[in-house]
């Protein structure tokens, strides 16, 4: 992968778009919804990732989305975090704290309010966003968690988010060589992935190379950092793990879930394929 995934420029500061979209994000939610779980609100945005900015045709694909009604978004959610865990079952336990509530056959209530989250994150424009290059450039998904939660919440948490352009000058002090290691014990959502995948890709060097190792106490951060990885364009190999950083061991936990998740996956595949072969006889 060359640098050239980030030649498109625009004059509109990603981090202030990705403000914009939180903000409305949370306008819409705490007005029908209220305050409390916040796993609906970051998932409808983490769902939204999933489109173009525009369909085949060259028109906004928020426009046809906006028609949608609460059955057919949730639809749509179901499908796309489907697709994700039939590809990716190592990492169904690290985006389990975000999408439960998908496959938990949500009352009309619960969808009409992740309706009205998507429709104010496609009228803020988030498409143009995270359907297009910038998405390399900024976490959304990061913004929209820190805007959604009380500053006294992300207080007594310990959290932090630390902004894009001193993550970006912490990895630059590093020589990240392909093929390495890249770990944060204190990931959050993912930040200092992106600012070292950013300074890589400057370097000509691919980010898809990486082990990026990282840990957090907050289940949602992690389930974040994990949908941010497939956005940013990480790779697939991500040893994360919802935890105290400070147990001993936390990496070779993380690392045996997810090869036993592996194993599993590998395991039903075969036994479908034997019973459809058997089906032949």
């Amino acid at each position: 992968m060359s640098s050239s995934r980030r030649a498109i420029s625009t004059s509109v500061d990603s981090g202030q778009f990705a403000h914009k979209i939180a903000t409305a994000v949370e306008s819409a939610w705490h007005r029908t919804y209220g305050t409390g779980r916040l796993d609906i609100p970051v998932s409808v945005v983490a769902t939204l990732a999933a489109l173009p900015e525009k369909d085949s045709c060259g028109h906004n694909v928020s426009e046809s989305v906006l028609s949608w009604d609460a059955d057919t978004f949730h639809d749509f959610a179901r499908h796309t975090w489907s697709s994700v865990i039939r590809h990716r079952t190592e990492i169904t336990h690290l985006l389990h704290p975000m999408i439960a509530w998908i496959f938990d056959d949500p009352d009309r209530d619960v969808r009409g309010h992740a309706l009205a989250v998507a429709q104010a994150a496609l009228r803020a424009g988030q498409p143009h966003l995270t359907g297009t290059e910038r998405r390399f450039d900024v976490d959304l998904l990061g913004t929209v968690l820190t805007v959604l939660r009380p500053k006294s919440a992300l207080k007594a948490r310990g959290q932090f988010y630390t902004p894009g352009s001193v993550a970006k000058l912490l990895a630059g002090m590093s020589d990240i060589q392909e093929h390495s290691n890249v770990t944060d014990p204190m990931m959050g959502t993912g930040g200092m992935f992106r600012a070292a995948a950013e300074v890589m890709c400057e370097q000509g060097r691919d980010p898809r190379t990486i082990r990026w190792i990282g840990c957090d106490v907050d289940s949602l951060a992690v389930a974040c950092a994990t949908v941010n990885s497939m956005i940013w364009d990480l790779g697939t190999d991500i040893v994360f793990h919802a935890g105290n950083t400070l147990e001993p061991g936390w990496r070779e936990v993380a690392l045996a879930q997810r090869e036993e998740l592996r194993r599993l996956s590998g395991d039903l595949k075969r036994d479908r394929a034997m019973l459809e072969f058997l089906k032949l006889l």
